[in-house]
């Protein structure tokens, strides 16, 4: 029905232009986008309230609920703090292995933690480590953000996209790991090289200030040790059974939760308090863009777009790989990789079913050229990630503004360069040497 199509399209169009303006939060808009997609989609018999909560996609929620306990508990400890300054006296006074350091822990933290809450808890203490060395911090912040969306890309749990991947297309923790972690690795070095030509000036001069930073010690930032090794332990299980967890046939939902209801267990910590790192305005952006997304699928647009990529890809394999990244690491960059996602996981799983593409993988690559594409999109600019405007934020609060103009300046060669080599290895990984 046109009319269906339509109206819904219009909803979306509304809904977004909501999340990327903000004019108004972003959580607002998604709930606001939900409910008038639900009132629109009742009215004219294509979409109810049933429809609209099966869509909700509570492995996600579930998902992110338990790791935002966790790695919150962890924060609370003083572990990123000390992560930070032992990275910072790992440096040994030269700026470029400093930079180089947190990429690399940054990286890797965001892979088996999260993105959001890795930047969320290391950018602050960077900033401090920045003004003892007096010297500018955006160069450093840059790099810890950027890696971190990278980074995030490696595993189920490192960045929303993932999560959400999959959830729908039923890939367990050890697979993005086995298939997603060589390409990010390689992407990760390649866009550290571009960091020492980007910043070569600054990089160049040797650290007058360092020795303030050699005197800090680390282990006074450990304010809670017991806590510390609790959490560190408990997050080690909940590693452990993600790894597993397709083993054990149970959902990576259930995996976070129970490694968040141990962590609360072990620490009895008042659970008011414990519950303050859960970004509940995050989840219910989710459910909201869930609801949207579902009456764009009920009202056939999802099918649309799903025959568009068909048409464009004209049955080449690698033509519908080089497609699906650049549409979503496109669309990731212009409205935010969490919304890219969302819309197009259930285009590309339709387009999958039916097309028959990369069927004779054990895990169709059409889902990592998703991945890699939303992923690394949101890298593009200062709103195609919420790692991104976390960072803004807190720069911002301590003195240093981070403008749209200025992130993306930065951001957006590497997003593109990020996004063509790992077309590139798509290419060399699962076509050439399949």
């Amino acid at each position: 029905m046109l009319i269906a199509v339509v109206g819904a399209v219009v909803i979306f169009a509304l809904t977004y232009y909501g999340v990327v303006s903000r004019n108004v939060h972003r959580t607002i808009a998604a709930m606001a986008g939900a409910v008038g997609m639900v009132l629109f989609g009742h009215g004219m018999g294509f979409y109810d309230t049933t429809a609209a909560i099966d869509y909700i996609d509570f492995n996600t929620i579930g998902l992110l609920l338990g790791m935002m306990i966790l790695v919150g508990l962890l924060g609370e400890s003083g572990f990123f703090d000390y992560l930070a300054i032992k990275t910072a006296k790992l440096s040994d006074g030269s700026f470029y292995r400093l930079l180089a350091l947190f990429v690399i822990v940054t990286g890797l933290t965001s892979a088996f933690l999260d993105n959001v809450t890795t930047v969320l808890l290391m950018a602050p203490v960077t900033i401090k480590i920045a003004n003892e060395l007096e010297v500018n911090p955006i160069p450093f912040l840059m790099a810890e953000v950027i890696s971190s969306n990278i980074g995030g890309t490696a595993t189920l749990i490192g960045d929303p996209p993932n999560i959400m991947i999959g959830s729908t297309a039923n890939i367990d923790f050890l697979h993005f790991l086995l298939y997603l972690a060589p390409i990010v690795l390689i992407v990760l070095f390649a866009v550290l090289l571009i960091f020492e030509v980007l910043y070569k000036d600054m990089l160049d001069i040797k650290m007058e200030k360092f020795e303030k930073v050699a005197s800090m010690d680390e282990k006074e930032t450990i304010t809670n040790r017991p806590l510390l090794y609790k959490s560190l332990l408990v997050l080690l299980l909940t590693l452990i059974l993600f790894t597993i967890h397709h083993m054990l046939n149970i959902e990576p939902w259930l995996v976070a939760i129970t490694g968040a209801s141990l962590l609360l267990l072990v620490t009895l910590p008042d659970p008011e308090e414990a519950l303050k790192h859960v970004h509940w305005t995050t989840l219910l952006f989710f459910a909201g863009l869930f609801i949207v997304i579902g009456g764009l699928d009920e009202a056939g647009v999802i099918r649309i777009i799903a025959m568009e990529i068909d048409q464009a890809s004209g049955n080449s394999l690698l033509l519908a790989i080089f497609i699906v990244l650049m549409v979503s690491g496109g669309f990731a960059m212009v409205v935010g990789n969490i919304p890219a996602a969302i819309t197009l996981i259930p285009a590309v799983n339709l387009f999958i079913q039916h097309s028959g593409l990369g069927a004779g993988h054990p895990i169709n690559p059409l889902w990592w050229a998703l991945s890699l594409g939303a992923c690394f999109g949101g890298n593009g600019t200062l709103i195609s990630a919420p790692a991104n405007l976390i960072v803004s934020n807190i720069s911002e609060k301590m003195g240093y503004p981070l403008s749209f103009k200025k992130f993306t300046k930065t951001s957006l060669p590497i997003t593109v360069f990020s996004l063509l080599l790992s077309f590139l290895l798509l290419w060399v990984f699962f076509i050439v040497i399949r």
